[in-house]
């Protein structure tokens, strides 16, 4: 019993730091939203990302690509793209590439890693974005917004423009995905805690079978585009191949706990699983692409290895706890708060 609860105390110590660590990326994903509610209006969402067109689908992937946006991040900019009429295509495909990397992760990533991972990660996002796509509008065609999700507001909203981007990006969407973001908090924590750091390199010497096993672990996981590189770096060091801190490059930051739950709600069961396995074949793809170009020999260039293991051995920041704390009461407000209504002042 007594180590029952303290596993149970890992696991919650490990979402709490999870929390922390995504809390900035969230609540920049629900600042980006809400400043761009009112101008992402339905007339103008349904004119570029609707239906599952070849030019909403790249525009929604040329969108997606440079945003510093993580995969948490993405869930509110996904549902606000979705809830005011883009297709399934586009929508799958925003969601896929935007997370992989941004501006940011690719200059981190060169620094860090070397250019050929600095290309390839840009590359990934851009491919496996069209592609899941391509496949989620091709296998499960589109259809209207999901009814969970609140309807957009009304255009005639006489409530200053400043009123309806706060209300709309720091309510109505953390009202919508909160509890997707708790779940996967949960299931991620989870997986840190039962999962060792080291058990991978420690056991599976083949590299296309470290490949599985490191997509198997960073699906589940929440860990952003740029913390990825760190992470992905303790990852080298601890015997993994280039080719599977490649593919946990693209699954990690690319999907995590929180967005599949928040895909399913978004865009429901079917899309879902054609999203987690195009992504997860197109990690597997640029890991074998990796393994091939990587020299024998090769070391990267960067040293610093951090990860939240590490961080919760040796206790938490005290940002990381206020971080935690901000974002759960956001939540919690957006939940149980007073509700404004669309036409108050």
């Amino acid at each position: 019993m007594q180590a029952t609860f303290h596993l149970i105390g890992e696991v919650l110590r490990h979402a709490w730091a999870v929390l922390g660590e995504m809390a900035p990326w969230v609540l920049g994903g629900f600042a980006v939203a809400g400043a761009l509610s009112p101008w992402l209006n339905a007339r103008t969402v349904r004119a570029h990302f609707g239906g599952g067109r070849v030019g909403a689908i790249a525009k929604a992937v040329a969108l997606g690509i440079p945003l510093p946006v993580c995969s948490c991040g993405v869930i509110p900019l996904g549902a606000s793209l979705r809830k005011h009429g883009a297709g399934k295509g586009a929508t799958a495909a925003f969601v896929t590439s935007t997370p992989q990397t941004g501006v940011d992760s690719i200059a981190v990533t060169y620094g860090m890693m070397g250019g050929l991972f600095a290309l390839l990660r840009p590359l990934a996002a851009l491919f496996s974005g069209v592609a899941c796509g391509f496949a989620v509008d091709a296998l499960d065609g589109d259809a209207p917004a999901a009814a969970a999700l609140p309807e957009p507001e009304s255009e005639s909203d006489a409530r200053p423009r400043w009123v309806r981007a706060l209300h709309n990006g720091f309510v109505v969407l953390p009202r919508s995905v909160g509890g997707a973001l708790l779940a996967g908090a949960l299931i991620s924590a989870a997986v840190m805690t039962l999962v060792p750091p080291n058990l991978v390199a420690e056991t599976i010497s083949s590299p296309l079978l470290q490949m599985v096993l490191t997509l198997a672990i960073g699906i589940p996981t929440y860990i952003c585009s740029t913390a990825a590189v760190p992470f992905s770096l303790g990852l080298l060091a601890a015997g993994l191949s280039p080719g599977a801190v490649m593919t946990f490059l693209v699954a990690g930051p690319g999907v995590s706990a929180s967005t599949v739950l928040a895909v399913g709600k978004l865009l429901g069961a079917r899309a879902t699983v054609v999203y987690v396995l195009v992504l997860s074949a197109c990690a597997l793809g640029f890991g074998l692409l990796a393994q091939a170009l990587v020299p024998a020999g090769w070391v990267p260039p960067g040293a610093r290895l951090v990860d939240l293991h590490a961080h919760c051995a040796e206790g938490l920041p005290w940002n990381v706890h206020v971080q935690a704390f901000v974002l759960l009461a956001l939540l919690a407000w957006a939940k149980w708060g007073p509700r404004m209504r669309p036409g108050a002042a």
